[in-house]
């Protein structure tokens, strides 16, 4: 690239003396809070570079920038002064044996950076101009002879900026100026140093060092010293500036800042001079206070006012980024959003921007708005995927979005993002974890158990690690049958999962870990079908507060269990048990069961006790949310049920018609068949009964042996005893005996045929069906009344030795009727008369 060059020659005479003194001389001076130190420039290193002629000094940049040049041929120094620059920790000032240049002085003053070169000899030519691959600025110096000061200064004085397309200049012709006579110079030289007394020179000197040393509250100090020893110091702008700085500074490093004096200094520094050069940085502070005050309307005008009537000032970009922080502040993100958008359109490489941008997408998505959020992490990723470098809550957050819609290809690629370029950041392993989860649900077991082995093995006594070999028992609960042939994998926690939750949970690291082992448990128990087990593990984790996932996700398997717990029961014709697992759930005030099986069997389970009313109520639930009617031929039954369990024979019986006749293809005609059976043998319409008990014999597939038994009981409500008989017996011998419980109608089968027996007078055989009865069944509620049914048997057989003995059990035993014990004290006493009796005789 061609390059523009500004140069200017001097010799023993002074062009403008232009003293550094104080490195404050010159305009536009950049000073800004340590918020926004980082949007400044950065000079990397001074350092000399090879050229034939000059000695060329390199000052090495991160980006191009303007820069201001003053000399003091005097005292043999050129200041490149550079506004909003900051330089690294490894710049420092330095001295040179070389033949043109002495030293190279850096320091920091308000924001800019000073860069004061010491040449050899006062008539030194200069030449300096921006290089932009890589950006830079060249400085050639050479010392030269001849008594003159030439000078040429390129277009705008120390620009130091880059055109884009230099067009060729005619060469101007070099003016030469003649120089001061000896006496002249040495008057000047007395002037300034009687100046230099008056101003305190030597004082403010002092002062600056110690406010450049950031010693903030010893040069408060000192600038108040400084004012009243010198009243009429023409340094005393800078002073009341300075100071009113130096109190922010204070101020601003608290941990609770207080900016009444940084506020008050900032007043006073303006209110005395008003015109002075800081006056722009100070309006600037005070509506940064403002805003830090909660000043809302006065920081917004400050900051609006000075971008109008000052439009090239330097702080504008940072007013503007105020005005945007504001925004956000006050939850107006979208409208923060357009305006760091518009600053980035200026300053695409703002670092407050870019912040910003990615501020406000995370805003987002602590508040749950996930679909904002990845739009603006998406735009901002596009927009500067280098900056993703540095964040890597932007690649964690952006692969849990995408992990919540369930594209976890494009999650996994953000994870492993941040794991590459922030292994060392504390989600790193969080985000090797959620790699392992993605893979878990897609059902990519076997990636998931290496990613989560992985875990297990990194930082072992971690708690992402215990999350890792958690992960790893699950897997082996969900998919015992893996090929595993990896030897690094610690199978064991694979293989045991069981035992590998019980060492977790007694070396959990924190409380989530330990609901974390503790959910998987009771999921774990849930897939084996423990639902009583898995219950109990459930419910340790609601006391975790309802906000919790540990409490939410506990619920929900609680739910899943209780249903299915419910379900077994039902199958089981476990009424209690059914109504001891539904009060304990709703004794925990977890929610409602809207599961409508669930609800219809717990329904029948009142039934089945006895209260119809609760039953009813439940039946009625169903019937409501029923919207498909899955359930109503089955709610339909239970109600006439019910209608004969109360003795409404005749409702009964019209429900059992009806549903005949309006479910035909129902699974549950059988039962509509046996309602109205049941319905007609309430009634005593015996012979009605029979036949539809017959037409349900006819139909049924199962096990017949309770058909059979319900016939036995209308032949024996009959007393047509011998067809009762055939009918127990035929009950009994249809019975399933593999059946672990034992019904209660084939119990009652065995009492009712021996009571058939004894009243068709068959002795012998009631003698045997009765002592099966007692002997198989001793706890039934007829035990008390076969036993004297048998005594009369005895007494009938003439076994009266055995039938005493009978009647004398019975009458002294402490259960049983009170009223047969007292019919059969009674039947001892004719016993006992009759062979009273037979002896006499």
């Amino acid at each position: 690239m061609p390059e523009k060059k500004f140069y200017f020659t001097a010799g023993k005479t002074v062009l403008g003396v232009l003293m550094i003194m104080t490195a404050l001389c010159g305009k536009g001076f950049a000073q800004d809070t340590e918020k926004i130190q980082s949007q400044l420039t950065t000079v990397k290193s001074i350092r000399l570079g090879p050229h034939p002629e000059f000695t060329r000094l390199l000052i090495n940049l991160n980006k191009l920038t303007e820069y201001q040049v003053e000399a003091d041929f005097i005292n043999k120094e050129v200041t490149l002064i550079l506004q909003n620059v900051q330089a690294e920790s490894g710049v420092r000032s330095k001295s040179y044996r070389d033949k043109n240049l002495k030293q190279v002085s850096v320091r920091t003053l308000l924001g800019s950076l000073y860069i004061v070169l010491k040449v050899n000899r006062p008539n030194t030519r200069f030449l300096h101009y921006l290089n932009s691959e890589p950006p830079q600025i060249v400085v050639d110096l050479k010392s030269l002879d001849r008594p003159y000061i030439k000078t040429r200064i390129g277009e705008g004085r120390g620009s130091g900026s880059l055109p884009e397309k230099p067009k060729p200049e005619k060469p101007k012709k070099k003016t030469r100026i003649k120089g001061l006579t000896p006496e002249q110079i040495s008057d000047l030289v007395i002037k300034n140093e009687k100046d230099k007394i008056k101003d305190g020179w030597e004082d403010y000197q002092k002062v600056l060092k110690v406010y450049q040393e950031k010693k903030y509250p010893e040069a408060v100090k000192e600038f108040q010293k400084f004012i009243k020893q010198y009243p009429e110091s023409k340094y005393l702008s800078d002073i009341f500036y300075l100071n009113a700085e130096a109190e922010f500074q204070i101020a601003y490093r608290e941990i609770n800042p207080i900016y009444e004096r940084p506020l008050e200094a900032y007043k006073r520094a303006i209110r005395t001079y008003p015109k002075a050069k800081f006056l722009d940085h100070t309006l600037y502070k005070l509506a940064f206070i403002y805003d830090e005050l909660g000043y809302i309307i006065e920081a917004r005008n400050l900051y609006k006012d000075r971008i109008k009537s000052n439009p090239k000032s330097i702080y504008n970009p940072s007013r503007k980024k105020g005005l945007a922080l504001m925004l956000m502040k006050e939850e107006r993100f979208e409208e923060a959003l357009i305006a760091f958008r518009k600053i980035l359109e200026k300053t695409p490489k703002s670092i407050e921007g870019k912040t910003a941008f990615f501020d406000v997408a995370g805003i987002y998505f602590d508040q749950k708005d996930f679909n904002r959020a990845l739009k603006i992490y998406e735009e901002g990723a596009d927009r500067w995927p280098t900056e993703l470098n540095e964040r890597p809550d932007v690649n964690f957050n952006m692969g849990e979005i995408y992990f919540r819609q369930k594209k976890y290809s494009k999650a996994r690629k953000r994870y492993f993002d941040l794991i590459n370029l922030a292994p060392d950041d504390d989600s790193a392993h969080l985000a090797l974890n959620r790699i392992g989860d993605s893979y878990l649900v897609e059902g990519k077991h076997l990636n998931a158990l290496a990613v989560f082995n992985q875990s297990a093995q990194q930082a072992p006594e971690g708690r992402e690690s215990q999350y890792g070999t958690i992960r790893m028992a699950d897997i082996g609960v969900r998919n015992p049958r893996l090929p595993i042939q990896d030897i690094t994998f610690d199978k064991a926690y694979y293989y045991q999962p069981f035992k590998t939750y019980n060492r977790i949970f007694k070396e959990a690291k924190d409380v989530e870990i330990l609901a974390e082992v503790t959910l998987s448990q009771g999921i774990a128990f849930l897939k084996e079908q423990n639902y009583l087990k898995a219950i109990q593990q459930f419910k340790k984790l609601l006391p975790l507060g309802t906000d919790t996932r540990f409490y939410r996700e506990g619920k929900k398997f609680f739910h899943q269990a209780l249903i299915l717990l419910i379900d077994r029961y039902s199958q089981q014709k476990g009424a209690l048990p059914i109504l001891y697992s539904f009060n304990d759930f709703t004794n925990l005030s977890i929610g409602k069961i809207n599961n409508l099986k669930t609800l219809l069997q717990i329904g029948e389970a009142y039934q089945t006790i006895g209260m119809q009313t609760e039953a009813v109520k439940f039946y009625e639930r169903v019937k409501k949310n029923d919207s498909k009617g899955i359930y109503n031929d089955r709610i339909f039954i239970n109600l006439g049920r019910i209608h004969l369990s109360k003795g409404n024979y005749r409702e009964s019986e019209l429900v059992a018609r009806s549903f005949l006749k309006n479910h035909p293809r129902s699974d549950l005609l059988p039962d509509a068949i046996k309602l109205l059976a049941d319905s007609f043998k309430k009634s005593k319409q015996y012979g009605k009964a029979l036949t539809e008990y017959r037409k349900l014999l006819a139909q049924t597939t199962k096990d017949p042996s309770e058909i059979h038994f319900l016939i036995a009981e209308v032949y024996d409500s009959q007393n047509n005893f011998p067809e009762a008989i055939k009918s127990y017996r035929k009950t009994l011998a249809s019975f399933d005996r593999k059946q672990k419980i034992v019904p209660k109608y084939v119990q009652d089968t065995y009492y009712k045929l021996g009571v058939a027996l004894y009243n068709s007078q068959s002795n012998q055989e009631a003698a045997d069906a009765l002592s099966s009865a007692t002997l198989l069944f001793p706890e039934h509620p007829m035990r008390s009344w076969a036993d004297f049914l048998l005594a009369e048997t005895y007494r009938t057989m003439k076994e009266n030795s055995r039938a005493t003995e009978k009647l004398n059990r019975l009458a002294q035993s402490d259960q049983g009727d009170d009223l047969i014990k007292k019919a059969a004290a009674s039947k001892l006493k004719v016993l006992d008369w009759e062979k009273q009796f037979k002896d006499i005789l």
